[in-house]
């Protein structure tokens, strides 16, 4: 009788064992069938538009620009301003369009430059001027060389009004009929240039910002009517 309560005894911990290994079993391979459930809702949601929306990044841009007195792309100092808004595809390459605003050639400078190219006293003037206008299109791509700072580049093409002028001159140029020769000029030119630009993204105000950034690049227009070289310091909001 003892000896087959221990048999009992025995042959129940081994059900009981055996019991727990496949239920055990049988709940990893549930976990597994949830985990995979789980991680393809997850692929899905990052590539159904339905379930997230987009798989890109929208962002917008606005800044200052630093720029030295250019006479030959009549580009002044003081205030000039870039506004861009882009799409970020993936970590590396994103396409971006902006607008830039250049200040306007101060008249005396242009004042200078004509009494030079005429070689002549210019006793009487009235001069306007505008300053230059960009519309582009770069690519953009980055290089993450830690989470808080990117190396960043930019190739594209700029469309571009520029050397916008007004004059209305008098001469120190005796004529027959006056002491004074009367010159008017009109200028204005359009055209296209290749677009460079390379510098650094980094999170703002803080390390660990997720929507705003700041970025400063090198910017070089090479089209000999607008050839000049920029500082760009701009914020950037990503949505």
């Amino acid at each position: 009788m003892k000896k087959n309560s221990v048999v009992n005894v025995v042959v129940a911990v081994l059900a009981l064992f055996i019991s727990g290994q496949l239920f055990a079993e049988e709940q990893e391979v549930l976990d597994t069938k949830a985990v995979k459930g789980a991680a393809a809702k997850e692929v899905n949601a990052l590539s159904s538009p339905k379930e997230k929306g987009r798989d890109y990044l929208v962002y917008v841009s606005g800044g200052l620009l630093g720029v030295q007195e250019d006479i030959d792309a009549t580009v002044g100092e003081g205030s000039s301003y870039r506004f861009a808004g882009g799409i970020q595809y993936n970590k590396w390459f994103g396409l971006e369009c902006y607008g830039e605003l250049t200040s306007p050639i101060a008249p005396r400078t242009v004042l200078d430059d004509l009494e030079r190219k005429f070689d002549r006293s210019i006793v009487g003037y009235s001069i306007s001027t505008k300053g230059n206008k960009y519309v582009g299109i770069v690519g953009k791509f980055s290089y993450e060389i830690k989470p808080a700072f990117s190396l960043v580049a930019k190739v594209g093409i700029a469309a571009y009004e520029a050397h916008q002028v007004t004059a209305d001159l008098t001469l120190d140029e005796p004529t027959l009929l006056s002491r004074y020769g009367l010159l008017t000029i009109d200028r204005g030119v359009q055209g296209y240039t290749p677009v460079v630009s390379i510098g650094y993204e980094i999170p703002v105000p803080y390390q660990d910002s997720k929507k705003t950034s700041g970025e400063v690049s090198f910017t070089q227009m090479f089209d000999d009517n607008v050839k000049h070289p920029s500082l760009n310091v701009s914020l950037k909001y990503t949505f």
